[in-house]
């Protein structure tokens, strides 16, 4: 026969957390209150990590719950059930949490046992949208764990409990206040000066951001300058930052600001958002800091500092978990003060909360609330599930530099796809008195899709590679060419990490010059162009270009991957 649960929840308006048990034992029902067998440990536990008296009367454990912001009740309306033993447990009907979460601000659920949690995260997780944390059960019969372990594990809720969300927020502001970074883009936060640094930021380091920004606003100081930007030069511009597509979305989302909003960023969140590269992180940043709203801001940085001082055992890289930190965030997020708010948390983790090892949680404003440190458990957080292994792909990369030989008075000229010589028939009459040399450096383009679209590189080939292969393979892509090797020599060995792959490159500088002799008319159709017909190279769609050393360090953007080889021009 079922029974029902015999009394109301414990709450008010000012309760932060629930603890939820699975359901109420003979001795709790006959008392009409939670926890009522005098060897259930919860009271004592509770006490014991918050530094309280243990209550023994009802009014005095109510007063305790109120003063501490605990709301309490169980997970089970009605069940069959022998006796206390939850092992019984049968025909469960749930509890409707939401009469406490319409009413109380809370912000972490803590489940008395694993039964409990089982059954919350069975009937009511979804309802709640909270994913809850299972602590060891206070019960008698759970006796593997003593009081002190107990309370070690209940240490969570020490702090948390007292600290009201406006509170907390109010505290990581006066931290700011004394160490916000000095960054150039703060100086002057306009919507588009934080679009751009925003977006640099992505998957780069703070420093090697500072120099790019400030050369970029040099030379596009608005929206209107970057939607008229020459593809090449805003791939030079971006040279070094890497994920490249990231420049490309720039130039997209500054036409549709151009077009759609007269080249000032709307101060709308989900305006902001339809603009192409822009995410929620992004949109949040530029709403917050730029407009004033209040809209949370949540990255790496974000996820990994909730992740701690929530002590929240959910995968950060699912949505799920980050749709968790991120109503978190809301919760504490100072309306007023929300762009400062936003650039505390990304400083706070990057200079304090530190990944991949010991964060200086005696630098934290946040230390005496973190969950995470009252356990000592802050490298266990945040929780993220295992890469999969980087992929392997060994590389031979040739700086090929070419002898060139042109005639007097011959320019150089380009059709967008290679470049060519260009007689100026005064002079090709077969003297070839007024020849002089040049050195010229041999670039390839990659193909418009796959990694690195339509950037330059030094010719490349996969494989390992000796001096021997190397020669070979640069003689094939020369055959049918008025061009042979010269010399070759050994320029090291090169790795470049990508998100999923890792290149392992072994360079060699090859010197080629022109096979014609001085009683032949020289082709005006040189190199570059010869390769680019016949399809030579490890990507046959790609595009060659010969270029001197000066346009290969200032007009080619040549990606970071090849930063070791390009030290060598």
């Amino acid at each position: 026969m079922a029974i029902e649960h015999p009394f109301p929840p414990l709450y008010d308006k000012d309760s932060r957390i629930l603890i939820l048990g699975s359901f109420p034992s003979v001795k709790s029902r006959e008392q009409n209150f939670f926890y009522g067998h005098p060897q259930n440990r919860f009271w004592k536990t509770t006490a014991g990590v918050l530094s309280e008296e243990v209550p023994r009367t009802i009014d005095e454990k109510k007063d305790f719950l109120h003063r501490n912001h605990i709301a309490l009740w169980d997970v089970i309306h009605s069940c069959d059930i022998e006796g206390s033993s939850d092992s019984t447990i049968r025909n469960v009907v749930p509890n409707d949490l939401a009469v406490i979460l319409d009413t109380a601000d809370i912000r972490a659920i803590y489940c008395n046992g694993a039964k409990a949690y089982q059954y919350y995260e069975k009937y009511q997780e979804k309802q709640t949208g909270i994913r809850a944390k299972k602590l060891p059960s206070t019960s008698p019969a759970n006796a593997a764990f003593s009081l002190e372990r107990l309370k070690d594990h209940w240490k969570v809720l020490c702090k948390p409990l007292q600290a009201a969300p406006e509170g907390i927020g109010r505290v990581l502001l006066k931290w700011y206040d004394y160490n916000a970074r000095i960054l150039p883009w703060r100086s002057e936060p306009t919507p588009y000066h934080v679009w751009i640094s925003e977006i640099m930021l992505q998957q780069t380091r703070v420093e090697a951001v500072k120099k790019y920004y400030e050369r970029w606003m040099e030379a596009l100081p608005d929206v209107q300058a970057l939607a008229e930007v020459d593809d090449e030069r805003l791939m030079k511009l971006w040279e070094g930052l890497g994920y490249y597509n990231r420049a490309r979305n720039l130039k997209e989302a500054a036409r549709m600001v151009t077009e759609e909003y007269g080249g000032a960023l709307p101060g709308d969140y989900e305006k902001l958002l339809s603009l192409k590269g822009v995410g929620e992180y992004t949109a949040g940043a530029i709403a917050s800091i730029a407009f004033g709203l209040p809209e949370p801001a949540v990255d790496g940085n974000v996820l990994r500092v909730f992740s701690r001082l929530l002590a929240i055992d959910g995968d950060i890289t699912r949505q799920a978990v980050k749709k968790e930190i991120r109503r978190e965030v809301e919760r504490v997020l100072p309306k007023e003060w929300a762009g400062d708010f936003n650039q505390a948390l990304m400083d706070l983790g990057s200079a304090v909360c530190l990944p991949n090892g010991e964060p200086l949680c005696g630098q934290c404003p946040w230390e005496s609330v973190c969950q995470a440190h009252s356990m000592g458990r802050e490298t266990d957080y945040p929780v993220k599930a295992r890469k999969k292994a980087r992929r392997i792909e060994e590389k031979g990369v040739f700086l090929i530099e070419v002898q060139e030989r042109r005639m007097k008075g011959e320019e150089t000229v380009s059709d967008g796809n290679a470049q060519y010589l260009k007689d100026d028939v005064s002079d090709c009459s077969g003297n070839h008195s007024g020849d002089h040399a040049g050195v010229r450096i041999l670039l390839h383009r990659r193909p418009s899709g796959g990694l690195l679209p339509d950037l330059w590189e030094f010719p490349n080939a996969p494989g390992r590679y000796t001096m021997e292969k190397a020669k070979e393979t640069v003689e094939d892509w020369l055959r049918g060419t008025d061009y042979r090797i010269e010399s070759v020599d050994a320029l090291g060995e090169g790795r470049h990490i990508f998100s999923h792959v890792e290149w392992h490159m072994t360079g060699y500088r090859v010197r080629i010059t022109e096979n014609v002799s001085d009683d032949r008319q020289i082709r005006p159709l040189v190199l570059a162009a010869l390769l680019s017909e016949q399809g030579k190279s490890a990507s046959p769609d790609g595009q060659w270009a010969l270029v001197s050393l000066q346009q290969a360090q200032e007009e080619y953007a040549i990606p970071s991957a090849f930063t070791f080889f390009k030290k060598a021009l």
